[in-house]
């Protein structure tokens, strides 16, 4: 090998090493990552919601989201077979349909709209949500096809907006008659789903980076340890407490898109 070519590989792993984080920060980083998989393997939902603010504090959110969704695009594929198994795939197929619909019409309205204002009025309509479902409110029976594809229309239109589509579709599983396990697999199945559509269009706009392959390949093994974690507590725990957990962290979604909203406004 030439000198030139010794010369050319050192100074690209130079470049690629100066954009890591620094080692304090890649501790972070695995620190946020278990707390979001915790979440993740007793609920069902809430990992990117929770890890990119955390992961924000020692990264920039280019790189943040692009891990985050990543991790759990990889995170939902490895846990496939399992929800596949437990999901409850009469409403979850419509949902997605539905959310393949929305999608488009949310990120026409995003034109139209400003970011931040559609965080905050997500935001709202989220609280709303966990006030009516903290009194009890419950559908007996399963929604039909039609408000089922209405409500992953919902979802996709919030995932357009504000790439949060999971408020419509926690508020379809907590009010319904389903069993946890049904809820906690089939919003694992919904957000696999959308994981890939977003990563799909965080790679076409070039923030697939090589760093962000690397710290998600690093931060994979902390993830799935983080949700088999959370599995265990949700495997021991009760239905009860399995809503409970769910309305206090849909509350905290809606918190924290609120202060992301307001701050992005000020």
């Amino acid at each position: 090998m030439t000198t030139a070519m010794h010369e050319l590989i050192a100074e690209a792993s130079a470049s690629f090493l100066s954009t890591l984080p620094s080692p304090m920060a890649i501790v972070g980083v695995l620190s946020a990552v278990l707390a979001a998989a915790l979440l993740r393997g007793f609920t069902g939902f809430g990992f990117a919601l929770a890890a990119v603010p955390l992961m924000g504090m020692f990264m920039p959110p280019a790189k943040a989201v692009p891990v985050a969704v990543l991790l759990q695009l990889l995170g939902g594929l490895n846990d496939l077979r399992r929800n596949h198994r437990d999901a409850h795939w009469a409403s979850l197929r419509w949902l997605i349909v539905g959310a393949v619909i929305g999608s488009p019409i949310g990120a026409l309205a995003l034109s139209v709209a400003p970011a931040p204002v559609a965080r905050i009025v997500i935001a709202t309509i989220t609280a709303a949500a966990v006030v009516v479902l903290g009194r009890g409110f419950a559908i007996e029976k399963i929604p039909s096809r039609p408000v089922t594809t209405a409500v992953g229309m919902l979802c996709g239109l919030f995932n357009g907006l504000a790439a949060m589509p999971s408020p419509p579709a926690i508020v379809y599983y907590m009010s319904g008659p389903f069993r946890a396990v049904a809820v906690r697999a089939s919003l694992l199945v919904f957000f696999l789903a959308t994981s890939i559509a977003g990563f799909t269009s965080i790679a076409l706009v070039g923030l697939a980076t090589v760093n962000v392959l690397w710290l998600a390949a690093m931060a994979l093994p902390v993830m799935m340890l983080g949700t088999w974690i959370g599995e265990q507590g949700f495997r021991r725990g009760t239905e009860r407490l399995h809503r409970r957990v769910s309305i206090a962290s849909l509350g905290g979604v809606a918190l924290l898109s609120a202060a992301k909203g307001l701050s992005e406004l000020m």
